[in-house]
């Protein structure tokens, strides 16, 4: 097994205190949840400290779809399919023509031809989005082109990491000289000249972070489930294993940049504190998971159970160590630190929505992939209790801004359905979005916005007391991130040659399709 080093030890202490002082209750209430998994015989009960889960509570029946609400006050000029077609189409033809992976671009006058490919700063996580949202309409719509897109884009990304000359270490975003983006300066210290034989003349941006491994893995796990082409499955197996196996564990769940120093925002064990603890954990958790599942690793499942979920006692787990500092010291399980520390809703306005996209990108394939019932239960819990809506008037609450992709996700993920009256606004709400989206993702006149603020938001800007209209609201590439109640500090003309990927609009529309929240009539 490998040795996993962790550092900051001066802060462990820390965390054990947070931990042991926390008022929040991290017990697991079964509720009605569902434990998906195959029926037992008897009355076997799995003990986990103070929970017990019911194993005959197990049983997946045949049940009618659920009939959910779908936005009938809200028209378009167009259906939502008509509308993914179009993004589907422009995707492929224009955003992505230029070296295979998604990318914003700008329009000539005529506006019908590509000028400029944009270094969007996380060109490594939109194309993640992208993946997910091409093997979501494969598994709807079995058509091959979905498949064909997806080829493009993998072997993009086999070049996103080959450029840095690191096994499993990926861009932020790559430079190939054929191809015409925006200047950047030579001596611009974000980006990196490429080593590499085969890549002269090539630059990547340096510094990636947890969330552009948080969109590829999202793309890669759900690639894997749903694609059929064992050329391109072979292929993202072997991504997956560089990733974790070759770089992730090796380096005690850390990215390592090519200079040897751990990325900014690399850090993905718990107790790293530079994000909340339960936050890490589940980003860690996940990864390891599809990993684990997709390239048959028993010794990286057996790590996975013994060392992060801690449900097997049997494994010989790496000693949490930091140059003689601390040795040994056990700070309980992930799954443990993701009930307790997960910490996503925050009062006054300082919500991290891309937190909460980071938590749903890994909570979606960790969850589809794991079997073990108890853990299942447990997360599904995690995913009810700190994800979607709060009780808190301090909070936003999710399930109130219509945002597409969370909503869709938790429906799917719990498999909670319209009865519950806060989720079937949520859902309401979330399918209205995708109607209002607008048809073409231009830059869009937008006027400075005209709210009362309330309070301001983590980064400063002044935030309403209700989520703006989405016709009022500027948004880029990816909607799902951004924080809905931020107002509009200045009016923005309209810029027609200035055209958004629409990773956003795709993935959640498939997403929706595929577990039936909505369908092709709408």
């Amino acid at each position: 097994m490998v040795r996993i080093w962790l550092t900051l030890a001066c802060c462990l202490c820390a965390v054990v205190c947070l931990s042991a002082c926390d008022s929040t209750d991290s017990s697991v209430s079964d509720g009605d949840a569902d434990v998906d998994g195959p029926a037992n015989d008897g009355e076997a009960v799995v003990s986990d400290g103070d929970l017990d889960i019911d194993l005959d509570r197990e049983v997946e029946e045949e049940a009618a779809p659920f009939v959910w609400p779908r936005c009938d006050h809200v028209t378009g000029e167009t259906t939502l399919l008509e509308k993914a077609q179009e993004f589907d189409q422009v995707a492929i033809e224009r955003h992505v023509a230029g070296d295979g992976l998604l990318r914003n671009i700008r329009l000539a006058e005529d506006l019908q031809t590509v000028e400029l490919f944009e270094h969007a700063e996380n060109t490594i996580l939109w194309s993640g989005m992208y993946l997910a949202s091409q093997a979501l309409r494969f598994a709807v719509t079995g058509e091959s082109q979905a498949q064909q897109n997806a080829r493009i884009v993998v072997d993009a990304l086999l070049n996103l990491t080959r450029v840095t000359g690191v096994v499993g270490l990926y861009g932020r975003s790559m430079a190939d000289p054929a191809v015409a983006y925006p200047a950047v300066a030579a001596d611009n210290p974000g980006w990196t000249d490429s080593p590499v034989e085969g890549f002269e003349g090539w630059r990547y941006r340096n510094d990636v972070s947890k969330d552009g491994y948080a969109g590829l893995m999202f793309g890669y796990a759900i690639a894997l489930e749903h694609f059929t082409d064992e050329a391109l499955l072979d292929d993202i197996r072997q991504r997956v294993q560089e990733i974790v196996v070759e770089h992730l564990v090796p380096n005690g769940l850390q990215l390592i940049d090519a200079d040897g120093i751990v990325t900014e925002h690399g850090r993905l064990f718990y107790t790293a504190l530079d994000d909340y603890p339960g936050f890490n954990a589940l980003l860690a958790s996940s990864w390891v998971k599809v990993a684990a599942e997709n390239l048959g690793d028993e010794e990286l499942d057996a790590f996975y159970h013994g060392c992060l979920m801690q449900t097997r006692d049997d494994v010989e787990c790496p000693e949490i160590d930091n140059d003689g500092i601390v040795t040994g010291l056990n700070l309980g399980s992930y799954l443990d630190a993701m009930e307790a520390r997960l910490s996503l809703f925050l009062g006054d306005c300082k919500q991290n929505y891309d937190n909460f996209d980071m938590c749903y990108q890994a909570m979606y394939p960790l969850l589809r992939a794991e079997d073990d019932p108890a853990i299942r239960l447990r997360l599904r819990e995690v995913l009810r209790n700190g994800m979607l809506h709060t009780e808190n008037p301090e909070h936003q609450s999710i399930a109130e801004i219509g945002n597409s992709f969370f909503t869709f996700a938790y429906a799917a993920l719990t498999g909670d359905g319209p009865d519950d009256a806060v989720l079937a606004q949520a859902v309401d709400e979330a399918v209205c979005t995708l109607k209002k989206f607008p048809a073409e993702k231009f830059i869009r006149a937008i006027p400075a916005g005209e709210q009362a603020e309330v309070c301001r938001s983590r980064l400063d800007n002044p935030c309403a007391a209700e989520p703006i209209p989405l016709a009022e609201y500027p948004f880029d590439n990816y909607l799902w991130r951004l924080d809905f109640f931020e107002i509009n500090q200045e009016t923005i003309a309209e810029n027609r040659q200035r055209v958004y990927s629409p990773e956003d609009y795709l993935m959640a529309y498939w997403l929706g399709r595929y577990h039936g929240l909505i369908d092709e009539s709408m």
